[in-house]
This record gives structure tokens, sequence and C-alpha cells, in this order.
């Protein structure tokens, strides 16, 4: 090998490391770009027979300096972060319109029970009818609109679902598209196409965006990409689609995410990224809203006509339904449908049917109210019957009160000094009350529960009116602004924790971030000085021409 062979090797392999670092200087603003390095290798030297010449320099390959544990957890946490952040904002937005003043059940509640207690204060004011009346379709108005918001934003999913959906497949079939190229030119002699393997990884990167995946490079040089519980997007340099599908066993019916040509619904197998995110909110936030928002409906129509069909209307007869659907109708009862069935302010049955009258000849103090009717609607007039009112008599030797009808009778205790505030239930024979005694009766003092007739009775519109304090939700422990409250809490308590799990993963990511761009990122201060270093050692090369030529020269005139 010549001392011109030599030169040239240096000023060729000093030419290919400018060139790259160039190409690095020149790409230090190109997202995803990983920087690259010449490797110089010596060529083999030549035998003098005694000895070795040296034989000078070559490229033995252009390395991307890159870190695949680092660019995994790159993509672990972008995943995260995107699926808490996507959350974060659904969730907030559920959250901003169950506590919203205009349209939050706890106003209206609040506003429909206050109705109920001026009812019960003039209860034959037609007028205070009425605003119950108003009060009780705009509480059922917030119940149809609370649902509705939820179905839009539902339905804003469903949209991000197929938009994402469409991006996943563009981004999976670029991949596929890259593995091609990169097979081939992989098997031909240059070694690795860097400038490839960096847009496919940055493909690979935007996919983790969408949702969590998984890789696995063969020995091709192609990378296959896997979801969910092990679904591939692509294999090798085959991509499969994903699909919007249709879910027809919700009401209404959602969108769902099918795979490959057979649409097999893989939506419940998918986590991460901004579809998990989403998919996470419906099934955690807005399921759950909607449900319990149904509970809450069916709690109020149940517990409203309940109490309006044990009582008495203005004209005289059993009272109805206050809000519907009840059966048979064929709509299912819940937030969405709710509405109140009384249209006629007279109907709102403000009375109990039934009264306590105190014998003339009572002497103690002894009081017997009816706390409730438990009989079970709907109920006929006269609730006890024509003259077998019913007479409670006080034994004060027994400390104990006879009941009878004039047919059927019981007794049971009663001791003033210790049993004032007690209740009782009356069942069959009798008609079903619950009774409840206070003060201190005298001996044979009596009290007789008979049929009401009594226009300007109130009792059954306390009786609705202190349904806002009744527990009547989760098995007797919740009242329906108690349950409301709950659920209000429970998504502000959601979004919150999502929004500081989004913050967190977000300082993780830019910390993993930072360690991955201190390997494959451009440092343009590092790049001036091998500018400079290759520059001087590609003037030194040409130097070594430079003396080959001058030697060259000597021995041509020497001759």
């Amino acid at each position: 090998m010549s001392l011109l062979s030599t030169g040239v090797s240096a000023l060729n392999t000093s030419q290919s490391s400018l060139a790259t670092t160039g190409h690095n200087i020149s790409n230090v603003n190109t997202e995803g770009y990983s920087r690259q390095r010449v490797n110089q290798a010596t060529l083999p030297a030549n035998s003098e027979g005694t000895h070795y010449i040296g034989a000078g320099v070559t490229v033995g390959g252009v390395e991307r300096l890159y870190d695949d544990f680092l660019a995994i957890q790159v993509r672990n946490y972008t995943s995260q972060q995107a699926q808490n952040d996507a959350f974060a904002t659904i969730s907030n937005q559920i959250s901003d319109v169950l506590g919203a003043q205009t349209s939050s059940l706890a106003g209206g509640l609040q506003a429909f029970f206050t109705a109920a207690n001026e009812v019960a204060n003039d209860p034959t004011s037609i007028a205070a009818r009425q605003v119950l009346i108003s009060e009780g379709e705009s509480l059922s108005n917030r119940y149809n609109t609370l649902n509705n918001q939820l179905e839009q934003i539902d339905g804003q999913i469903d949209g991000s679902l197929e938009t994402s959906i469409a991006d996943i497949n563009v981004i999976s079939k670029g991949i596929a598209e890259l593995n091609v190229a990169i097979t081939a030119l992989s098997s031909s002699p240059g070694g690795q196409p860097n400038d490839l393997l960096d847009q496919r990884d940055q493909l690979i990167n935007q996919l983790s965006e969408y949702l969590s995946v998984s890789t696995i490079e063969e020995d091709s040089g192609a990378v296959s990409v896997f979801v969910g519980s092990g679904q591939a997007l692509v294999v090798g340099t085959t991509q499969i689609d994903l699909n919007a599908v249709q879910d027809t066993s919700t009401n209404p019916p959602r969108v769902g995410i099918g795979y490959g040509d057979a649409n097999i619904d893989i939506t419940a197998q998918l986590t991460g990224g901004t579809l998990g995110g989403v998919l996470q909110v419906r099934g955690e936030v807005i399921d759950n809203a909607k449900s319990e928002l149904d509970t809450l409906a069916q709690a109020l129509i149940d517990s409203a006509n309940t109490i309006n069909q044990q009582g008495v209307t203005l004209d005289g007869n059993i009272g109805g339904n206050f809000f519907g659907p009840v059966p048979p109708s064929t709509t299912t009862a819940g937030a969405g449908t709710i509405f109140v069935a009384i249209t006629d302010p007279r109907d709102i049955a403000a009375a109990f049917p039934v009264r306590v009258a105190t014998g003339a000849n009572a002497t103690g103090t002894g009081q017997v109210e009816i706390s409730s009717i438990d009989e079970v609607p709907p109920l006929t007039l006269p609730i006890i019957g024509v003259g077998a009112d019913i007479q409670l008599t006080f034994d004060s030797n027994t400390n104990q009160y006879t009941v009878t009808d004039g047919t059927n009778s019981t007794t049971f205790a009663y001791d003033p000094e210790v049993d004032s505030g007690k209740t009782v239930t009356l069942s069959t024979p009798f008609v079903g009350l619950t009774l409840k005694l206070s003060g201190v009766p005298d001996d044979t003092d009596q009290y007789t529960i008979t049929n009401n007739s009594a226009v300007g009775d109130n009792r059954n519109a306390l009786a609705l009116a202190n349904l806002q304090s009744q527990n009547v939700l989760a098995g007797g422990t919740q009242s329906l602004a108690d349950a409301y409250d709950i659920l209000v809490a429970d998504v502000a308590t959601r979004t919150s924790r999502a929004q500081i799990n989004s913050e967190t993963q977000q300082g993780l990511l830019n910390q993993v971030s930072e360690r991955f761009d201190s390997v494959s990122g451009v440092n343009l201060d590092e790049e001036a000085a091998n500018l400079i270093r290759y520059q001087q050692a590609y003037q030194a090369a040409s130097q070594i021409i430079t003396v080959s030529n001058t030697i060259f020269n000597s021995l041509l005139s020497s001759l």
C-alpha cells in the first residue's frame, strides 16, 4: 500500500466524518432524529517480510446512537401520560356538568322540597300546588338535561374513537411500509438505514400516544407491533387494521373497536394512550354517573309516587302517580325519561286519608299520631271502612293500649315514663299504620282512628317534604341529596386523581426523555468540536497526499 493510498483513505474517512457531522447539525431540530457517528476502522497492514506497514483507515460503519431501554421507557410513559390526560380532560367536563348551578340536581331537589313545604303550609292553595308541579317539572328537566349532556359527551368519545382508529391505521401502515424499505436495505451492503430507522421509531412513538404498544425486532430488521393482549397491528411487512364497530348491547349503541377482517371486539383489552383514557372514563365515570342518576330518578319516582298514592287530593280522591314513567309503561324509568305525571294541581294528595281523634273524656296528656300509612298503594276510600273505626284505650294498671275495630282486638305495652316517642305498627287484620305514641295518658283515655275528610289536612304534603331527609337509597343509608353529593364528589375525586397522575407521568416522561436525548439528541457544541476535529484531519490527510505527490515527482526527476 503506497503513501498515496494511505492519504486517500484518510481523506475519504475524514470526508465521511465531516458529512455525518454536517448531517447531525442539519437535523438538530428534526423530531425523532438520532445523532449518528462514523466508526473508523484500521485497514489491514501490509507485510514487508520482517514487519508490517499500516495501510490507512476506512469507515467501519455509521452508527445510530440509540438506547432501546430508554426508548421503551419513553413510549410507556408517553402512553400512561396520554391516558391520564385524556381521562382528566373528559372527567373534568363531566364534573363541571354535574356541579353546574343551572343543571345540578342539588338545587332542583331543594327547590322541589321547598315547594312541598309551601303546600304543607297552605294545603288548599292552588298557587302553592301549581308551584310544586312547576318545581317538579324543573327537577325532571334537570334529570333529563344531565342525562342528555352525559350522552353528548359519550357521543364525543365515539367520534374520538373513530378518529383515533383511523389515525392508528395510518401510522401502522406507515410502519409496515418502512419495514419493507428497511428489510430491503438491511440485506444489501452498506449497513443499517439509520434515517429510516428513526422514522419508524418516531411512528411507533406516535402510536404510543394512542394506546400501549410493544414491539419485537426480527432478524430481517423489520419490527412487529402488538397492542392489547397480544393483537398484532404490524407483523413484518404486513399491517392489520382496527375498525370502528357498533356495540348494540348499550343504549344508545356505542362505538367499539374491532380487530382484523373478522372485526373481533377487543375494546375491553386495549389500554394506554388517549384511546385507553377515553375508554376508561367511559366505563368508570360516564357509565357510573348515568347509572347513579337513573337510580336517583327511580328512587324519586317510587318514593314520591308512594307518598302521593297514600294521600287524598283536594277533590277527596286517593292520589295517583306524581312522577312517571311507571309500569306498565314500556319506557324504562331513569334520568332521561322522568317527567311529572300530575297536570291538575288539585290532584296533589296533600291530606292523610285517616286521622286520630282524642276522646272527649280523655284527661291525660297522651297523644297518638299517625307517622305513616303502611298499606301498599293503590288504596281505596274509605281506608278503615264505614262505621268501623279503630279505637285505642289505655289501661294505666297494665301500661297497655287495647286496640279494637269492633271485631278484632290486640294489645301493646306503653310505659309513659320510658316509652314516650315510641312507634307501633298496626297490621292485619287492622289497616297498616305506624303510630307514634307520646305523653302520659290517664286510665281509660281513648283515641279513635277514623277516616279523614278534612280538606285542610297537610300531613301527606309534610310526608312528601320530609322525603328530602329520608334515607331511601343505598340500603336506607343515603337521602337523594346525599347520593347526588356523593356522585359529584366521586367524579371530582377521580378527576383530581387523574390530573395528579397526569402531572406525575409528565414529570417522569420529561426525565426519561432527557436521558434519552442525552444519548440520541444532537449537541451542537459537541458537533462543532467534531467539525473542527474532522476538518483538521481532512487537511492533514491532504498533506499526506501532497507529500506523496512531491516524493513521486522527485523520483521522476531523478530518472
